[in-house]
């Protein structure tokens, strides 16, 4: 039997999903999510394909290329009760194209200097005003933005997550959001800031193939 394989990179932003007539019923996916429910359906259809036995061209599970970044300058984190908070990296997002720096990983998150100061709680009633001063007023105009939104669950629904994308649609060229799952080290550091129990990275058994600790 043939086989075509086709060659897909990742489009930044796609964890929205199609719009709806009320706002506040848009879901947002995670990357990994969408990957894994693409892997399910391409082995429904290839059964399918196989059971026919029809001698044509047998379907191909199209590849998943990773970003082994995983920060920005601006951050947000989703927690499993819909919660959002933010942080801020001072290395900004470096833009990736034609594929370059990208691979069929998945890669262990970098570990970074986080604590749990640098997350910020934020009230749902002070979202507008906080996106604001934290993130539009830092950019320059046309230059880049990248925000990556991480989320303790696959899918989720945030009314906060909803006026990012309305203050960034009509700039698609200078405007990036990634969706993606909650890295080991933000769900440890958020962990501690909830709890408020004293936090030191040197006594975390971190898990190799998760976050990536340099020597």
């Amino acid at each position: 039997m043939k086989k075509v394989i086709f060659i897909l990179f990742v489009i930044l932003g796609s964890c929205k999903e199609a719009k709806h007539t009320d706002e506040k019923d848009i879901t947002y996916y995670n990357t990994e999510a969408i990957q894994e429910k693409n892997e399910r359906e391409y082995l429904v259809k290839l059964k399918e394909f196989r059971d026919k036995d029809s001698g044509g061209i047998e379907p191909v599970l199209i590849p998943y290329f990773y970003d082994d970044q995983y920060y920005s300058n601006h951050n947000f984190i989703i927690d499993s009760l819909n919660y959002i908070y933010y942080f801020y990296q001072p290395r900004a997002y470096i833009p990736l194209y034609c594929g370059t720096g990208l691979d069929q990983g998945p890669f262990p998150a970098p570990f970074i200097k986080l604590y749990p100061k640098d997350i910020i709680d934020i009230p749902a009633d002070d979202f507008e005003t906080f996106f604001k001063s934290k993130v539009m007023d830092s950019q320059k105009t046309e230059e880049r933005m990248y925000i990556y939104i991480s989320s303790q669950k696959d899918s989720f629904q945030s009314a906060e997550v909803n006026q990012i994308f309305k203050k960034l649609e009509g700039d698609k060229k200078n405007r990036r959001i990634i969706c993606r799952r909650t890295t080991q080290q933000e769900n440890i550091v958020l962990q501690y800031k909830k709890s408020g129990e004293p936090y030191n990275p040197d006594t975390i058994k971190w898990n190799p193939d998760l976050t990536a600790i340099l020597k």
